[in-house]
């Protein structure tokens, strides 16, 4: 037991990390810098090849420290002033002046993104080559939107790790592959309280992020204030406000870190605002919301390695419902046989919702697995269940969610290429790559 607590604590503490700005174009961004911070010089001309969801999913968000969207600025961008050490928070430098310079090098065309709508296996790539005044610098990343493999400069190799792209998309070899809800609960519930006080950053840093919206300093679609209005006497509500808010200022890109989940921040937003809020709205202690939290980033660690981590189905919506739902249970006193309840509940409620990509509207869906997921726990919490092995429902929770993840890697794999195709065209026409 010891052994595995001791990987899982590893595993969270990979997985829970700050990041600025959505990660998808900001994995560009960071490709980009590595490319350049490889040969150094003035970036002169730029050629990013990504895999088809980032090159589709993520040209109508914001971009940190901008008013701009699109790869073609995240690239300009991450190569003129992006800080590759600094992983997902590459973009912490942008000024207005290099906003502007970066506006200008992504509309000169010698900005170019190279989008494959022909590989049928879901999985990030990026191939990033930039061209400077010294020579070239090439990085490629694969798997993870940080996952650096190769970088070089003027045919100088810097970084060789070997990898096969379709291969290293397999997750069902990862750590987390192995574990079931079972290690989770009795992780997030037996760990002594001082190594889980690291998740404290979490609570802050994405309680100040749905703020700004709240409070007016930062700008997103009035979702989260419209929902707020009706929020008074209903924790769910609440709930959905506070979630949809976070990923407002999260799409629009503002600039202030969230703290994301398995390289994603609007699923470590709805993995832990739902549950910041309830916490508040119970009276409950520091202790028991940490570990709400533990339990509820786990559990999303583990759907997305079951559904992939570039996922057909929307994260947020389908990992992150299944954290929060066990730790809302958790936080009304339930056990370990509640959770597995609460989880049985909301698989029903969310299977098969697609990612059609990164927006503003990523707000409604990231409220709307909040509501659910809560909703679901209390009626766990009543001893109220869906029938087990009914439907895509498994046998327990762990069943269940292996059946969504078989079925979101293979089942639809298809309907996905097309989706992204359609996507792509649309960003086209819109002039937004």
């Amino acid at each position: 037991m010891k052994e595995k607590n001791q990987e899982l604590l590893a595993i969270l503490k990979k997985e829970v990390a700050p990041a600025l700005g959505c990660t998808g174009p900001t994995a560009v961004s960071y490709v980009a810098a590595e490319a350049a911070a490889a040969v150094g010089g003035t970036p002169e001309r730029i050629v990013v090849k990504v895999d088809r969801h980032i090159g589709a999913k993520n040209g109508d968000v914001g971009i940190p420290g901008t008013k701009y969207v699109g790869l073609r600025m995240a690239a300009a961008l991450g190569a003129l002033v992006g800080d590759a050490s600094a992983g997902l928070n590459v973009l912490h430098n942008v000024t207005p002046e290099s906003e502007a310079a970066a506006r200008k090098f992504a509309m000169s065309g010698n900005v170019v993104v190279e989008v494959d709508l022909e590989t049928e296996i879901l999985g990030l790539f990026m191939d990033c080559t930039v061209y400077t005044d010294k020579g070239y610098g090439r990085a490629v990343v694969v798997k993870t939107h940080t996952g650096l493999v190769y970088r070089e400069a003027n045919g100088q190799v810097q970084v060789d790790i070997p990898y096969d792209r379709i291969a290293s998309m397999n997750e069902t070899h990862d750590p987390m592959a192995s574990y079931r809800l079972a290690d989770f609960y009795h992780f997030a519930t037996g760990m002594p309280l001082e190594e889980l006080l690291f998740l404290r950053e979490a609570v802050t840093m994405n309680k100040t992020l749905c703020q700004s919206v709240l409070d007016g300093t930062a700008k997103g679609a009035g979702f989260g204030l419209s929902m707020m209005k009706r929020a008074e006497g209903s924790p769910i509500r609440k709930a959905e406000a506070l979630t949809a808010a976070g990923s407002e200022a999260r799409m629009a890109g503002y600039s202030l870190p969230a703290m994301s989940c398995a390289t994603s921040g609007n699923v470590g937003i709805t993995a832990s605002l739902p549950l910041i809020s309830l916490a508040e709205d119970m009276g409950s202690s520091e202790e028991a919301l940490l570990r709400a939290l533990a339990l509820s980033f786990l559990v999303t660690i583990c759907v997305k390695n079951r559904i992939g981590r570039v996922s057909s189905m929307c994260a947020c919506v389908t990992a992150a419902s299944q954290g929060v739902a066990a730790g809302a249970a958790y936080l009304m006193g339930g056990d370990l046989d509640c959770c597995d309840r609460a989880i049985r509940n909301t698989v029903v409620n969310i299977f098969g919702v697609v990612c059609d990509g990164a927006r503003l509207a990523c707000a409604l869906k990231l409220a709307s697995a909040a509501g659910i997921a809560i909703e679901c726990a209390m009626l766990a919490k009543d001893g109220v269940a869906t029938p087990a092995n009914e439907g895509v429902t498994g046998v327990d929770a762990d069943d269940s969610l292996n059946f969504m993840g078989e079925f979101a890697r293979h089942g639809m794999a298809g309907s996905d290429l097309e989706l992204c195709r359609l996507l792509y065209k649309k960003q086209e026409t819109a002039g937004r790559l």
